[in-house]
């Protein structure tokens, strides 16, 4: 007798089938979940238009959505290079929150060791505090995103979780190469724009601000003044005989004084007090909350300081300059109220004042306005 077919059981089967799509269901819709939030940080990272954008970003809806202990952005500046586009006129910089910017030999050097992918981690406080500062804890689990750009390390992106085995070696990383790769891409914009933005503010020659940008921060100033009730001082500085240093010696080494004139004013002055050119050999320099004998002081320790710097001339003794200086200050009252831009330009007509009287006396000296 032959052997007998057996029909399947049509029931089992289609249980069976139904089980398979909605588990094929349930990935497909997993999938979706997983490319919408990702295209969300990607629209979310690629519509920052500054640092500080992407910094509130990432420390905000980025690190609370992904259920992050901690996240750093760590930029490579060896050469002092994005701290420059990242500071501010007057010398304040403007580093937004949990971004860190870096020149030590060895951490570049631990940054580099990690590769060019997805560098997961059980956390080793003893290796990874310096990427996560905040981080008390003393387990978890890291990746470190690094950012290339033409083949060249320049930073990374380091998550940081409270889960030990959420970032484990050997783990699925397309997501994150990804999200490597566009963060990358958007902290070069974010930087290129930075250095633009910097351009438009500053004198091409002397790399100090430029007068509109002054006419800006004397504005700030001055409404801080007003708002804190602090005296704010203003020097309105000229190169002595400068035309001759052109006639004498030509344009380029004309151009080299105002340069050294340019850092050694720097170099004088404290950070957050704005120094700018103002046009051709003059210069201007705000002294927010100070005025009286230090204001003098700060501007005879400027007119010092060009005063002893050289210029030096190929084939020649090296040429010595002077500054004449005008100081012009404005003390509010409790409660004063006034126009910004009419004090600014009252402020700098007094010291332009006090500067020609400084010229008439003789120049390479400091007049205090009346």
């Amino acid at each position: 007798m032959g052997n007998t077919y057996k029909m399947p059981d049509l029931n089992s089967e289609v249980v069976r089938l139904r089980r398979q799509v909605a588990k094929q269901l349930d990935a497909a819709r997993h999938n979706e979940q997983v490319h919408n939030r990702f295209q969300a940080i990607e629209l979310a990272l690629l519509s920052a238009q500054d640092f500080s954008e992407i910094g509130r970003y990432l420390q905000g809806e980025f690190k609370e959505t992904q259920h992050l202990g901690a996240v750093s952005l760590v930029m490579l500046d060896d050469d002092n290079a994005i701290s420059s586009a990242l500071c501010s006129i007057n010398g304040q910089q403007e580093c937004p929150d949990g971004m860190m910017l870096t020149h030590d030999p060895i951490q570049i050097e631990l940054l580099d060791s990690m590769g060019k992918s997805p560098f997961l981690s059980r956390y080793e406080p003893e290796d990874h505090q310096w990427l996560f500062k905040e981080v008390k804890d003393k387990e978890g689990s890291i990746v470190v995103l690094p950012f290339i750009r033409r083949d060249q390390l320049i930073g990374c992106l380091a998550l940081f979780s409270q889960d030990t085995t959420r970032y484990q070696s050997g783990a699925a990383t397309e997501f994150l190469q990804r999200l490597a790769a566009v963060t990358a891409i958007c902290v070069e914009n974010c930087l290129n724009y930075e250095r633009l933005r910097r351009l438009g503010l500053t004198d091409a020659l002397t790399g100090l601000a430029n007068r509109r940008e002054l006419e800006k921060w004397m504005n700030i100033e001055i409404s801080r003044s007003l708002r804190d009730v602090l005296p704010l001082s203003c020097l309105y500085l000229d190169v002595d005989f400068f035309k001759k240093v052109n006639d004498n010696y030509g344009h380029d080494i004309g151009d080299q004084v105002l340069q050294k004139v340019a850092q050694v004013m720097l170099n004088a002055v404290r950070t957050g007090d704005v120094v700018a050119r103002y046009g051709g050999e003059e210069f201007v320099v705000i002294l927010p909350g100070i005025t009286g004998l230090i204001a003098i002081e700060t501007a005879e320790r400027v007119r010092c300081a060009v005063a002893d710097a050289n210029i030096e001339i190929d084939g020649q003794a090296p040429l010595k300059i002077s500054i004449s200086v005008g100081l012009a200050s404005f003390i509010p009252k409790n409660n004063s109220i006034g126009d910004s831009g009419e004090i600014a330009e009252q402020l700098l007509t007094s010291a332009d004042g006090a500067l020609l009287k400084a010229k008439e006396q003789g120049r390479n000296r400091v007049v205090v306005a009346d």
